[in-house]
């Protein structure tokens, strides 16, 4: 009897920390993703504390974090509940934990509660499938009999074709840069870009399923556009290079968030071979006429103000 007295008191001692506890929840979009690939991390923090802001600490790993999304704050007559999104990607194969995200919940800017969220586990899988051909492996070498001096002119020929080849690679190179100095006859390059993306989809290529032609010549059109707006030789950049070299010459966010989530369906679609639903192609229009919309608008009151210091 006393035994079962002792146990009740010691129930109803613990049991407020428990209802007050915070309830923490992390889940992932998928558990397996292709190298590249967006994956969504969801975190939902319920609390009974009188709570009015929540901050999340990502720890480092082997991923990219894309951007972070927190929702609006839910409230009802029990709970106070926070949602944030956050969409990282990796670049490498193999098995990846991402976690635990370490929570402060705040009230009138004080930390009232730490908490600890769980781990997820990502599978990222590489861009060839399980039925692709990888390289070959190379033959033996075959055994070369007799004095090898008489190969020195192959040889030699060899060398020149190589250097030919590298002038040549010089030489189109400095005409690009050139190029770069010469676009006084040619409209702005937010405007080459609008014409140019609306002569694409007239074309109508997702409609005829050719979804990897037209991801090929819509990054063809915005390399193009950034060289011209950014004064880099984009045609040889990577995404990653090209994001990178944007987030160091670009101040507006958007405009990169933007430029990465097109290159990055671009890359699914040509190198994973994904096909894209009709939902993501009218998102990506609408993306493209937002950010040219963007551009256009700068170049508006640069010459605006350019106007004003000329007084004209």
């Amino acid at each position: 009897m006393k035994t079962c007295r002792l146990l009740l008191i010691l129930q109803l001692l613990l049991l407020p920390r428990l209802i007050d506890a915070a309830q923490v929840t992390l889940s992932a979009s998928t558990l397996t993703a292709t190298i590249a690939e967006h994956v969504e991390l969801r975190l939902i923090v319920r609390s009974l504390e009188n709570i009015d802001e929540m901050k999340v600490s990502v720890p480092t790993g082997d991923y990219d974090i894309i951007r972070h999304q927190s929702q609006p704050l839910i409230k009802t007559a029990e709970w106070h509940t926070f949602e944030q999104v956050i969409t990282i990607a990796f670049f490498k194969t193999g098995d990846f934990t991402v976690g635990p995200l370490a929570i402060e919940l705040l009230s009138a800017k004080a930390v009232k509660e730490k908490e600890q969220s769980g781990t997820v586990t990502i599978r990222i899988r590489s861009l060839l499938g399980e039925n692709d051909k990888d390289i070959k492996p190379l033959k033996k070498l075959l055994a070369i009999n007799g004095n090898p001096l008489h190969l020195l002119k192959y040889l030699a020929g060899a060398g020149l074709i190589l250097l030919l080849g590298v002038i040549l690679l010089i030489l189109k190179r400095k005409m690009r840069k050139k190029s770069f100095h010469a676009d006084t006859c040619l409209p702005a390059p937010e405007i080459e870009l609008e014409l140019r993306v609306r002569e694409l989809w007239q074309k109508k290529l997702p409609q005829k399923g050719e979804y990897k032609l037209f991801f090929i010549l819509l990054g063809e059109i915005i390399k193009h556009f950034l060289a011209r707006a950014y004064s880099f030789n984009a045609d040889d950049f990577t995404t990653t290079e090209i994001i990178a070299h944007l987030k160091g010459s670009e101040k507006d966010s958007a405009i990169i968030v933007g430029m990465e989530d097109i290159f990055r369906q671009a890359d699914l679609v040509k190198f994973a071979k994904q096909i894209p639903e009709t939902m993501i192609i009218s998102t990506l229009a609408e993306k493209i006429t937002t950010l040219t919309g963007k551009y256009k608008k700068r170049r508006s009151l640069e010459t605006e103000a350019s106007n004003v210091q000329t007084g004209r």
